[in-house]
């Protein structure tokens, strides 16, 4: 019995050896020609749709002559970098940093994206790559469709906002009104929504100043909530005689 067991513990560890050694191998995150190394600090990095990361690369010049190198970010389909890159000069048997920011755009599926930094002088190039693990997560967005916001004592004023899902699952959001001020009634004409990836929905808020009211602005905030995300918005409605 005892002998069974230590033979299906060495299986176990030979599977997870075997499998550890592929999931190491399936992912080249080094390429080089010539005397120059870019590598990734970090060869993973979570993100969320619709959030910004930043990748770090070493740049190693492993000749005996300073060297400039003219840099690309290596990004996905769609993928928006937060600055371009710009070339830069390394000192003989140097490293120097390199790091650029991008935006995965909203509503990108779950999954792992390859990234990398392509740095060239001359002939030599070298090429480090790094994988972003975009999780599965709710993003909403909250914003204004109406542009007129000026409304007469006693006059109801109806104001269109856009909730979007910028995740990349569906989502079930709930609208409502978190403050109001004073003097003021208000009214959501649909409050629970359901939203898919990258899908936009508009709800109507319909204010109205009561009779008497000081005659200044009407600040109200809004919020979309679902299980896993919220979002909020503030709308400055301005009471005109």
């Amino acid at each position: 019995m005892r002998k069974g067991v230590l033979v299906a513990l060495g299986v176990l560890v030979g599977v997870l050896g075997a499998w550890w050694i592929w999931q190491r191998s399936s992912f080249q995150h080094e390429e080089s020609s010539g005397p120059l190394r870019v590598f990734p600090t970090k060869i993973r990095v979570d993100g969320n749709p619709d959030d910004f990361v930043t990748l770090v690369f070493m740049l190693h010049n492993l000749s005996d002559q300073e060297h400039s190198y003219e840099l690309r970010a290596e990004v996905p389909p769609g993928w928006q970098l937060l600055e371009a890159l710009r070339a830069i000069a390394v000192s003989p048997q140097a490293q120097h940093e390199v790091f650029f920011t991008v935006q995965i755009p909203p509503g990108t599926p779950p999954g792992r994206y390859t990234l990398g930094l392509y740095a060239a002088s001359g002939v030599d190039f070298a090429v480090g790559r790094a994988q972003v693990i975009v999780r599965a997560r709710e993003r909403l967005k909250l914003s204004l469709a109406s542009a007129d916001l000026l409304v007469r004592p006693s006059e109801e004023k109806s104001i269109t906002l856009t909730v979007t899902n910028r995740g990349n699952i569906p989502a079930r959001a709930t609208v409502a009104v978190a403050t109001a001020p004073l003097g003021w009634q208000f009214q959501l004409q649909e409050s629970a929504l359901t939203l898919a990836p990258r899908e936009s929905k508009t709800v109507e808020l319909r204010v109205k100043p009561l009779p008497g009211v000081e005659l200044a602005p009407g600040r109200f905030t809004v919020q979309a909530i679902s299980p896993s995300a919220r979002d909020e918005l503030s709308v400055t409605v301005v009471l005109v005689p």
